[in-house]
């Protein structure tokens, strides 16, 4: 039989997906062969370590590894197995899409957030909407149902104050006239 193309270090991969997710992982793996020394026993725990914390491997092909570096730091006897932290295996549901990947759960919640902003923005609007409509409202009520207004009264009391003054003129004027025809009869 001939090899499958999606092999990597003797595993056979369904999905293109995992496929080059373990690609990736054998990649770093080999550039932490080249670059850490694997026969001194300190820079292999510090290497697994940091594997572990940030939970780098995710496909067999990793574990493998982190397998191969536990078996070495635990025949070096620098450490105890019992204080040895151990591989976190997690699920690969390769038949389900479940699994969201870092990237798209980092953009989800992004997206869920600005969701929530704008539900929040659109709340805020409408109550602003609401109450700018209830002053409008009071303000057609208030011209409707309202007799006198300022400029109303300022208008009679400018009225009534030149109809004063008509008043007074016409009395000098009958006086001045009066007058006259006293003058006149003279």
């Amino acid at each position: 039989m001939g090899e499958s193309q999606n092999q990597v270090n003797g595993f056979i991969f369904n999905t293109n997906e995992d496929f080059s997710r373990a690609k990736e992982e054998q990649e770093a793996i080999d550039h932490f062969k080249g670059k850490i020394d694997l026969s001194n026993p300190n820079d292999v725990l510090k290497l697994y370590n940091r594997l572990i914390e940030k939970n780098t491997f995710r496909t067999p092909v990793g574990y493998l590894f982190l397998k191969e570096l536990q078996e070495n730091i635990l025949k070096s006897g620098i450490i105890k197995p019992e204080e040895m932290k151990k591989i976190n295996y997690t699920s690969q549901n390769t038949g389900t899409k479940t699994d969201i990947n870092e990237a798209d759960y980092i953009l989800l919640n992004k997206y869920k957030e600005k969701g929530e902003n704008l539900k929040i923005k659109l709340r805020n609007s409408r109550i602003i909407n609401i109450f700018l409509l209830a002053i409008v409202i009071a303000m057609i009520i208030i011209a409707i149902y309202s007799d006198k207004t300022v400029f109303t009264n300022f208008e009679n009391d400018v009225i009534n104050r030149y109809a004063g003054w008509e008043e007074e003129l016409e009395q000098k004027e009958k006086e001045l006239e009066e007058r006259e025809a006293i003058l006149n009869k003279k």
